[in-house]
């Protein structure tokens, strides 16, 4: 992040508030994370750094939009404010643009504070873009006396950030001891304005401490500020002042730890002008990190290309070649032992292509070995499934036969009986000489229909109980809405008895119209009305009506 020391906005003609250079941080201070899980976190928002400039710039054209469609100059001066903050460590030519356009809203409002502003934020801008000579042209117009007393921290914050970049750059020590002084000065100044108990005020004078050589009094200033600050963005904008803190009493573990905190803040904020990834690089390279190092720097100089920020850009080019040195010279290092790895493994490679070879002809062996047995197999499974289906063919023929044989020994002994009755009552009719009776009871057609229900009833009862499930398996083959259901329980219709010795495998017509005592044509139109009524197809019910029961 662009860090000043401090820094100060004008919002809403309010008391400008400090800027430090180091925006909220994604972790809170009581985390206690440790170092390689923060550079972790840190890698991964350097990867979705495009996806935080979309947000960023989603931010800046909704602020345009409003601006645009804003009639009111006061109203306009407040998106204005907005638009600056969110461009001023982004974009430094969008921060000038909006600078300059605020300044020609408060020409036309005739608004000499708001003038004054504009200049000072368009001064501080150019500060940064290292245009120092047209900085102090632009202050020295600014009349302090006529400034209001919320203007003057932003007033000599503008003199302290561009003195604190003249003096990152002084060629000479007589030079940088002149610049220095006036920052002390500055510094001085500033911490009038400020509360001592404020974040404000605990920045800069923890930088006070450090350019006087003392900091241990500098790192209780920036702890004691964390203890009294409840808000995460105060915290935030203390990590890098504790880092400098840190590094100045020889704490390397706290230093990169902070370090590391304020760059995945100033990442995730779009902050393209930022400090703390560039001295977290220049660590990571001393202790040997050179591509991680590489690529902060990288990072850093493409985000510092981008934001304009002339003086970012001067300090990456003084140390992004050593540390593109040592990582091409790691790289090339790399590329040696690859190169014998490579050779390695391509010998090992042919050993192991021997190797495969010599298994697959053994495999092929086995293969071939295993295939026979899986045919042997396969032929002794089909072989067992066609006993299995013999027997329960066998099993299930033994299961009829024994039921119908009782059934048949049952029905020829009650038809002896029936019979010997009957001829003992037309032996007694003859004797006592009643021969009309006899003719007329041999003449009756009833007693032979009677004995053919009986004979279907009983037919139905031994069937139903060889196969219960019959009518409801037929059924499930017809047509929901034309299925046939008995009138009386364990008493077929004329169709499911046909279909019922079709089961028992008396497939021919005329043998069963012998059987049920009807005529084949009779056989055949009751076959083609189930036919017409069948939700399957012809030969599946042709199959399924010899395994009901199954």
């Amino acid at each position: 992040m662009d860090f000043n020391l401090i820094g100060i906005r004008p919002v809403n003609k309010r008391l400008f508030f400090i800027t430090i250079g180091i925006l909220a941080s994604s972790f809170n201070l009581f985390g206690q994370r440790n170092f390689e899980n923060l550079i972790k976190k840190l890698d991964v928002a350097i990867s979705k750094k495009i996806e935080f400039s979309t947000q960023k710039e989603n931010r800046l054209d909704s602020l345009k939009l409003a601006l645009a469609s804003e009639p009111l100059p006061e109203k306009k001066i407040k998106i204005l404010d907005k638009l600056f903050k969110e461009y001023e460590h982004y974009n430094l030519d969008g921060a000038l643009r909006v600078a300059k356009e605020k300044r020609i809203i408060a020409q036309q409002s005739n608004a000499p504070g708001l003038l004054s502003e504009a200049y000072m934020s368009i001064a501080h801008v150019m500060g940064k873009m290292g245009m120092y000579k047209e900085t102090f042209e632009i202050l020295s117009e600014i009349k302090r006396d006529k400034l209001a007393p919320e203007a003057l921290p932003y007033y000599y914050h503008v003199y302290h950030s561009t003195y604190l970049l003249l003096y990152n750059s002084a060629v000479s020590e007589e030079e940088g001891f002149k610049y220095k002084q006036y920052i002390n000065s500055l510094k001085d100044t500033l911490l009038g304005f400020f509360d001592s108990s404020s974040t404000s005020y605990k920045v800069i004078l923890a930088g006070k401490y450090l350019e006087d050589g003392n900091p241990q009094m500098a790192l209780s200033s920036t702890l004691s500020a964390y203890k009294k600050n409840d808000s995460h963005n105060d915290s935030a904008a203390l990590y890098y002042p504790t880092a400098l803190a840190y590094e100045a009493v020889g704490n390397l573990d706290k230093q990169t730890t902070f370090l590391a905190m304020a760059a995945i803040e100033d990442i995730e904020n779009s902050v393209k002008s930022y400090i703390a990834l560039r001295k977290l690089a220049l660590i990571l390279y001393q202790k040997g990190e050179f591509k991680r190092a590489f690529n902060y720097m990288k990072c850093g100089m493409e985000d510092a290309l981008f934001a304009k920020a002339r003086f970012r850009m001067v300090e990456i080019s003084k140390d992004l070649p050593v540390i593109a040195a040592s990582y091409d010279r790691e790289m090339l290092e790399n590329q040696k032992k690859l190169t014998r790895y490579l050779w390695i493994i391509s010998l090992l490679v042919i050993v192991l292509l021997i190797t495969i070879y010599l298994i697959y002809v053994q495999f092929k062996k086995v293969f071939k070995a295993e295939s026979f047995l899986k045919t042997k197999n396969s032929e002794l499974n089909s072989m067992n499934n066609q006993l299995l289906i013999l027997n329960n063919k066998i099993s299930e023929s033994e299961h009829v036969k024994e039921a119908y044989i009782a059934y048949v020994f049952r029905m020829y002994s009650l038809y002896i009986r029936k019979f010997d009755d009957y001829r003992l009552g037309l032996q007694r009719m003859l004797k006592t000489q009643r021969t009309d009776e006899a003719i007329r009871i041999l003449s009756l057609e009833n007693s032979l229909n009677n004995e053919l229900k009986e004979f279907f009833q009983n037919f139905d009862a031994i069937f139903l109980s060889i196969f219960p499930t019959f009518i409801e398996e037929f059924n499930e083959m017809l047509i929901e809405n034309e299925r046939i259901y008995p009138k009386e329980k364990d008493i077929l219709t004329p169709e499911l008895r046909i279909y019922a010795l079709i089961r028992l495998g008396i497939n021919d017509s005329a043998r069963i119209a012998e059987l049920l005592h009807y005529s084949p044509q009779t056989v055949y139109n009751y076959k083609i009305k189930i036919k017409n009524k069948l939700a399957i197809s012809k030969e599946e019910f042709s199959e399924k009506i010899l395994v009901i029961g199954r």
